[in-house]
């Protein structure tokens, strides 16, 4: 938050939250596209989809959401999900 003189300006709850520093609330990363209108980010698959493309199986699945921390609907890139999977089918099994 900028200040224009030398008074502290509060930060309330309902303040917008504009992550681009644009003035527009709730818009982002603030990439654009060439003709200046925002940028639409691709639609990434479900975890679910990435683990019914990728045969892991329903316990395993289930042990990587606990793992993360993932919320049923998570999307995410493919290798972030394999390197997920990855990493929980290689970890000693105290989880050290």
């Amino acid at each position: 938050m900028s200040k224009t003189n030398n008074e502290e300006q509060p930060v309330t709850e309902t303040d917008p939250v504009t992550p681009n520093g644009n003035g527009q609330p709730g818009e982002g990363s603030g990439s654009v596209a060439p003709n200046g209108t925002p940028a639409k980010k691709p639609d990434l698959p479900t975890i679910e989809e990435h683990s019914q493309n990728l045969g892991v199986d329903a316990p395993v699945f289930a042990a990587v959401m606990q793992a993360e921390g993932w919320a049923a609907g998570k999307r995410v890139t493919e290798a972030v999900f394999k390197e997920a999977v990855k990493s929980f089918l290689g970890a000693p099994m105290g989880g050290k």
